[in-house]
């Protein structure tokens, strides 16, 4: 009874002290370790998100804008693109700003990783603005008609007529924080209205 009493006034032994805070900071870097891995995690699926999100926009733009073309401007080229079509009614630049009459001009290009807008080329003050960040290049090429028959022939980074071109094959590059590589979505769009026209025989 008394060896009892002794070890209870004794209290625990340096070992024994140094044996639980080992087992505690081994739980503790545990539980860190699992925190931060959530928190890489989150922020990776935010970043894809984002990524996303990013592309739609530029792809949306790029659509919308592009399909209504009637002539790529000369000018253009394999890091930009200048599309012309006709005001009107209902009719917006690339700005978001109608217009009701006369030529529109659009021009897309890629600055320090913003896709960028401007509704006169070469871009005046006041007539550009930021379409979409994240976007680290863009690469354009051009489908040609050779032959006037309205249909594909080849896609060319510089074509030697700009009126024979109907359709655009433009490569985003995105900007990948979370990694080294930097991924590439490519899309394709129709000049619709320039396509009827070649079919009408307007060169």
């Amino acid at each position: 009874m008394e060896l009892k009493n002794d070890r209870l006034k004794t209290g625990f032994t340096l070992v024994e002290i140094l044996v639980a805070l080992a087992i505690s900071l081994l739980l503790i870097s545990g539980l860190i370790s699992v925190l931060l891995s959530s928190k890489q995690s989150y922020l990776r699926k935010e970043t894809i998100n984002q990524m996303q999100e990013n592309l739609r926009v530029a792809s949306d733009s790029l659509r919308r804008i592009i399909s209504m073309a009637e002539s790529v401007q000369e000018g253009s080229s394999q890091a930009g693109i200048i599309v012309n079509y006709s005001g009107g009614e209902g009719m917006f630049n690339c700005l978001g700003q109608p217009v009701s009459s006369g030529h529109i001009v659009s021009y897309f290009h890629v600055k320090k990783d913003i896709l960028y807008c401007s509704s006169r080329y070469p871009p005046t003050a006041g007539s550009q603005q930021a379409l979409v960040e994240g976007i680290a290049a863009m690469q354009v090429a051009y489908g040609v008609d050779s032959d006037g028959d309205g249909q594909l022939d080849d896609y060319r980074s510089l074509p030697e007529n700009w009126n024979t071109v109907i359709s655009v094959r433009i490569v985003l590059r995105l900007v990948d924080g979370g990694s080294q590589q930097r991924p590439e979505v490519t899309l394709t769009v129709a000049m619709r209205p320039r396509i009827f026209a070649r079919l009408a025989g307007d060169f």
